[in-house]
């Protein structure tokens, strides 16, 4: 029985070391800046791996040069000095030696193979224990390394990912440093994300297509680690704790792919969100992304109630201008626990500032918006209170920004004025189209 049992717990460490891949994975990709992004992935790695200390080395566009651009677990002081150090790619070449490849691109450099230079004694914390024997063969030695080289999409080499010094003194185990290396290979996407962001004024074609490269390679990476996880649920005996931990980072599998496909759409929207506008009807469109998000929640059921007069309504919009009522009704189904979520819109027309216009209001029933978050849920990446790990934070941004290029606005109000806990009431104002009804 004890070879089963640990065969469980291995298992299950293994699937939360997946399911922090990624929840923080999520993140990355919402991070624009590059800087920040590497020091919140040096800082992920270390704090969800048990990692002492770790550092991120970029290679120089210019000088062909590797540069630490970030640090975790040194002081203050130390990691600015550290920060200043560059490496050539003939030091790399020099002692990351194939036979200390451990992976598809981990290098574990042992004390005993390579002779520090003097910017190397930066990284070193205890130089009491250089000279130390091993006192057995996983024990970790003060000039111990491993780095996980990161790759661009032509398979040049962007930078590596460095174990400095593991928190329990130990080489870490195959399966930790499996897990650090698929870790990597998302983050490399998430750097090239972030590098791109930030040449955005520069070159907007480029943004296009690393969206579509991170669909491409984030989708490759979710299927490989459904199947495996979808594989080991599949198997008989699975402890109920390491079940549950299996489906979570299932739901975050899947949750990766919406994030991915959202920011494709967004990305879309940001360049075509004005373009090909023409006179459709608002009812008809409401009624298609209704039944787009029932298709969401098979196992639920949703009743709409659309107040509408039959006449046609008229608005100049384009093909995507479902995505602004589709992003609503998926939030009031994802947030309503009552086992049958009503919806109720109606459509009227107002007038503002002079402005013949339609005002749609889509009701729930679910918790509500508290009043500090009816303005901040349009932000993009932005998470109201009552939103769990599943959602991506961009939904309601997608919606006011298409509601912006139709020349409208959209706001969040409690369904019974003063009681938010009764629901919530999407207002969507749109301009009538002119022309014939």
């Amino acid at each position: 029985m004890e070879p089963e049992m640990t065969g469980d717990r291995s298992a299950h460490a293994q699937t939360v070391a997946l399911e922090s891949i990624l929840e923080v994975t999520s993140d990355f990709l919402y991070v624009e800046n590059v800087d920040a992004l590497l020091h919140k992935i040096v800082k992920t790695v270390s704090e969800t791996f048990g990692l002492a200390r770790a550092s991120i080395g970029i290679r120089d566009k210019e000088t062909g040069m590797f540069v630490v651009r970030a640090a975790y677990g040194f002081d203050a002081e130390t990691e600015a000095k550290i920060r200043k150090v560059m490496y050539p790619m003939e030091r790399m070449k020099r002692d990351l030696k194939l036979e200390y490849k451990i992976g598809r691109n981990a290098f574990y450099v042992p004390a005993e193979g390579w002779e520090p230079d003097e910017e190397d004694l930066l990284f070193i914390c205890h130089p009491e224990r250089m000279d130390r024997a091993r006192k057995f063969p996983d024990e970790w030695h003060e000039l111990d390394y491993i780095d996980f080289l990161m790759y661009k999409k032509d398979g040049g080499l962007l930078g590596y990912l460095e174990i400095d010094e593991p928190d329990d003194g130990k080489v870490p185990s195959e399966e930790k440093l499996r897990a650090i290396e698929i870790f990597s290979d998302l983050a490399a996407i998430a750097i090239q994300n972030a590098e791109l962001y930030e040449e955005l004024d520069k070159d907007r074609k480029k943004i296009e297509l690393l969206i579509d490269l991170i669909a491409h390679d984030v989708n490759n990476y979710v299927q490989a680690v459904s199947g495996f996880i979808e594989l080991a649920m599949s198997r008989r005996g699975v402890p109920e704790p390491s079940r549950k931990s299996m489906a979570k980072a299932h739901d975050q599998a899947m949750n990766l792919n919406k994030l991915v496909s959202n920011v494709k759409l967004y990305a879309m929207i940001e360049s075509a969100g004005d373009k090909d506008l023409r006179r459709m009807d608002i009812v008809t469109t409401i009624r298609e992304a209704f039944l787009a998000a029932e298709a969401q929640v098979p196992n639920r059921i949703v009743k709409l109630t659309l107040n509408d007069n039959g006449k046609p309504k008229m608005s100049a919009m384009n093909n995507l201008a479902k995505e602004i009522f589709f992003n609503i009704f998926t939030n009031a189904m994802k947030f309503d626990d009552h086992e049958k979520v009503e919806i109720d819109v109606d459509v009227r027309p107002v007038s503002e500032e002079k402005r013949e216009m339609w005002c749609v209001s889509v009701a729930d029933h679910g918790p509500g918006v508290e009043d500090e978050y009816k303005t901040d849920i349009f932000e993009r990446f932005t998470k109201g209170p009552r939103t769990t790990s599943l959602g991506t934070g961009l939904g309601l941004h997608i919606a006011k920004t298409l509601v912006g290029y139709y020349k409208g606005r959209i706001w969040v109000e409690d369904r019974v004025p003063g009681d938010r806990t009764k629901g919530s009431v999407f207002k969507v104002l749109l301009p009538k189209a002119k022309g014939p009804a």
